[in-house]
Order: structure tokens, then C-alpha cells, then sequence
């Protein structure tokens, strides 16, 4: 079980990518932290998965690669580092129950 991360342009609507990743048994779970980018959990690796994204979205342009939880940083809320850093428990928990896309204010 991998996470990668999807980012696509704006020619296709979030709403469209969203039900594009509930109807396909490639991707296992996802969320959506920031607009047009997901994260995805897959058993797939990144070729196969982005071929099916490709057969599934044709003509959109889009990108999809592994995340490494070595050479991944940034700033997140927790549970959803561990989206990245143990894929197999985020697909078995939810992990993101009261998650919110809006930080709080740092003051």
C-alpha cells in the first residue's frame, strides 16, 4: 500500500476527480487537503495507477507521484502525515474524522 499525491488542472472539476476516486477499486482511500491535488492510498504502483487515471480522465492534465514519508515535508495536521507515512493504517482507520481544510489561525 503506497500514498501518492495527485495534483490536476483545473479543466477538470474537483467534483468530477471525486467521483472518479470513489468509482475505481484502484485507489483504496483519499482525501483532499488542497484544491485540484489529492492524496491517494493504492496498492497500484505509480505507473499503473496513473494509467488508469489517464483511461479514466482522458485529455486532463494531471500528475501523480509516490510519497516517500523519507523525502516528504511540509506542514499538515498530524493524522493526515499519516496518510503519507503509514498508508496501510490510514486505509484501515479514519483517521480524519473532525479534520477540517482550514487551519487554525496561528496568532
Amino acid at each position: 500500500m503506497n500514498a501518492y499525491l495527485l495534483t490536476y488542472s483545473q479543466a477538470c472539476t474537483p467534483t468530477n476527480v471525486h467521483q472518479l476516486l470513489n468509482d475505481t477499486q484502484a485507489v483504496e482511500t483519499w482525501v483532499t487537503p488542497f484544491p485540484y491535488a489529492a492524496i491517494l492510498i493504492s496498492k497500484l504502483n505509480v505507473n499503473d495507477l496513473a494509467a488508469v487515471l489517464r483511461d479514466r480522465i482522458p485529455g486532463i492534465w494531471f500528475m501523480v507521484t509516490e510519497l516517500n514519508p523519507h523525502s516528504v515535508q511540509g506542514w499538515l495536521p498530524g493524522n493526515l502525515w499519516e496518510y503519507v507515512i503509514d498508508p496501510q493504517h490510514a486505509r484501515s482507520k479514519n483517521l480524519l474524522a473532525g479534520w477540517s481544510e482550514t487551519p487554525p489561525l496561528q496568532e
